[in-house]
């Protein structure tokens, strides 16, 4: 169902670590003022940019995302995808099986 494909994407962008895509340029963040020694307050005033950057990579990956969706539904053809659909696991698979080698070789 539609539900059960949303909380598989959810999922697998989550156990892939997607999100760990943004934390060079949150840490780069400074807070408001300087050093706090009150740590909550300044927390809490680093809390709005850090929003603001998370929820602007959002929308980005979801309207590219809902783009290419709606040019290979209306354009390309479902067919192509059937014809032509390539499994990233076995590429993953093969990428960390090298890894692992190479990390033992060496």
């Amino acid at each position: 169902s539609q539900r059960d494909l949303a909380v598989w994407s959810f999922l697998m962008a989550t156990a892939h670590g997607a999100g760990l895509m943004l934390l060079p340029a949150l840490a780069g963040m400074r807070v408001a003022g300087g050093l706090h020694h009150d740590l909550p307050a300044a927390a809490a005033s680093a809390l709005a940019p850090a929003a603001a950057a998370t929820g602007l990579h959002t929308a980005a990956m979801v309207l590219s995302t809902a783009i290419v969706a709606v040019v290979v539904f209306d354009r390309v053809g479902v067919a192509f995808l059937r014809r032509s659909w390539f499994n990233l696991d076995y590429l993953w698979a093969a990428g960390l099986l090298g890894a692992a080698v190479l990390l033992l070789v060496l």
